[in-house]
């Protein structure tokens, strides 16, 4: 029925604000925005009739829709509403991966057969999934999931061998639908006259890796209609499986998700000292008189990203199986329920091994480089090479510690001591002291005092011009050295409508960016 690996990639237009709308009963027609981070992460057709986009500033789109239903945005909320495609999915084909809330990939090779061609297959696989959901579904074919992702966007069927005539004219942004990690890349591309992905494929692969590393190689790769796994050692042989029971069965989410966690930090350690890399885990949970199992594409393994996905689809068995007995009694009400999930298994389904490249920027060069290193300091002294490391302290200034080039310096402060006050992870990627103002609505300074901040925070004012801010921590105060130099000040952390965070201190009447965050 194909040729090659050809990927069927089905989606839901605009799934996050669709999840809203059934989560919260909203009429279809009427407007729906999800944020994040103070701008528009989706939009219905409703929204955006009235020029709503994704990546807008919030405060614009309210501006262009005012009456628009706003939601944040709820990972947990978009997988456990997509739980009834999942379901149907399950009965009409035999393999799939979910790609993200909202998308699947399924290889057209474990529909060959079932279906006499890709026509058919799109064709069947939409009506069952419409009339059993009634969402709206687009449908994309191609030689790799990127590309197919992308049809998707279109409803294309993209013909074998021509997969990089299809994304040669696409914008290089589109690679941030398949990993954030790549937004970065996409802005420096943009910035060298690098707009699409065609430019990006003509490119040398050995330069595009010598100037870009891993995260080049792999844009270089999805650009030229391959997908980043091509050239990574398959390893699928090894046998990477954990199962562990959960006792007393449950159908408690907490109770389960918290097993979960348990069980992928083995999982995790397990493949990372075998230097390996899992894109696909397969999850089986165990009930008494049921099996439910799904594979999740994941972009990166952590015991974090797994604990989520077992909820996920714990929530979606219960959903599934209230279906089937609806006036059976909520599992998920007490700590214990016979008919509840008493066991869990994680499979590696895909793993790799990390792209090795061909050339490397520092690697031929090594004793080279260290060899200029020390002649510059014997030139100029210990102290003209300095590489940064971590010591303890409260303020991000005070927990940076600079060290002469192969040089052992004891840090002044441990780092693993008990600092009261100290900020919390993660640790600000910049340091500063930048002096700044912070507004309230009317316009007004806000004072921090002991008991925290007099008003709410709605503007930061630099000297770069003013940011409204969307989100802020609670103000935490450090009073140091009471007993000698004493020192007082308040801090607090911050979100703007841009997306950028702050870390604010205010000491002596003044507030001050000391830290901004990646």
């Amino acid at each position: 029925m194909s040729e090659g690996a050809r990927t069927l990639v089905l989606t839901v237009p605009d799934w996050p604000a669709l999840a809203v709308t059934i989560r919260e009963d909203i009429n279809v027609s009427e407007p729906v925005m999800v944020v994040r981070a103070g701008v528009v992460y989706s939009a219905n057709a409703s929204a955006r009739k009235h020029g709503v986009v994704r990546g807008m500033n919030t405060r614009s789109a309210q501006l262009r829709c005012p009456h628009a239903h706003v939601y944040p945005f709820d990972l947990d909320r978009d997988h456990q509403e997509f739980a009834t495609a999942v379901t149907v999915l399950d009965q009409i084909v035999a393999r799939f991966s979910l790609f993200h809330p909202g998308t699947v990939t399924i290889p057209i090779s474990s529909l060959e057969r079932t279906y006499e061609n890709e026509e058919r297959a799109v064709h069947d696989l939409l009506t069952e999934l419409i009339d059993a959901t009634g969402w709206e579904v687009f449908a994309g074919i191609a030689d790799t999931p990127f590309a197919a992702l992308l049809a998707a966007d279109s409803q294309t069927r993209v013909e074998p061998g021509r997969t990089g005539k299809f994304l040669a004219p696409l914008s290089v942004d589109r690679l941030r639908l398949v990993d954030s990690q790549f937004t970065p890349l996409t802005v420096l591309l943009h910035r060298l006259g690098i707009d699409r992905l065609g430019q990006l494929a003509t490119l040398p692969r050995t330069q595009v890796y010598t100037r870009f590393g891993e995260t080049g190689a792999r844009a270089w790769l999805l650009a030229s209609g391959h997908t980043y796994e091509l050239p990574r050692e398959h390893v699928r042989s090894r046998d990477f499986t954990v199962s562990a029971p959960v006792e007393p069965p449950t159908g408690r989410l907490d109770i389960i998700s918290f097993k979960a966690r348990e069980l992928a930090t083995d999982f995790v350690e397990r493949i990372r000292e075998a230097g390996l890399v899992c894109t696909h885990v397969r999850i089986v949970l165990h009930a008494s008189n049921d099996t439910y199992e799904r594979t999740w594409h994941l972009d990166t393994l952590t015991e974090t990203t797994l604990a989520d996905r077992v909820r996920w689809q714990a929530a979606g068995w219960q959903g599934s199986r209230t279906e089937k007995t609806p006036h059976a009694e909520d599992s998920g009400g007490s700590d214990a329920n016979e008919d509840g999930i008493h066991h869990i298994e994680f499979f590696a389904q895909e793993l790799v091994a990390p792209l090795r490249a061909q050339s490397n920027l520092f690697a031929p060069h090594t004793d080279d480089v260290s060899a200029a290193l020390e002649r510059i300091q014997g030139l100029f002294g210990i102290d003209a090479v300095n590489v940064p490391a971590l010591q303890g302290g409260r303020s991000p200034e005070e927990t940076n510690l600079w060290t002469p080039w192969r040089h052992s310096t004891e840090p002044a402060r441990d780092p693993q001591a008990p600092w009261p006050g100290a900020l919390p992870p993660p640790r600000p990627t910049l340091v500063e002291n930048t002096p700044v103002d912070l507004l309230n609505e009317y316009g007004e300074p806000v004072v921090a005092r002991p008991a925290g901040l007099d008003s709410t925070p709605r503007v930061l004012r630099t000297r770069e011009g003013t940011q409204a801010v969307t989100n802020f921590s609670s103000a935490w105060p450090v009073d140091t050295q009471w007993w000698g130099k004493h020192q007082y000040h308040v801090r607090c952390q911050v979100v703007t409508e841009t997306g950028e965070a702050y870390v604010l201190c205010k000491e002596a009447g003044q507030w001050a960016i000391v830290g901004r965050y990646a």
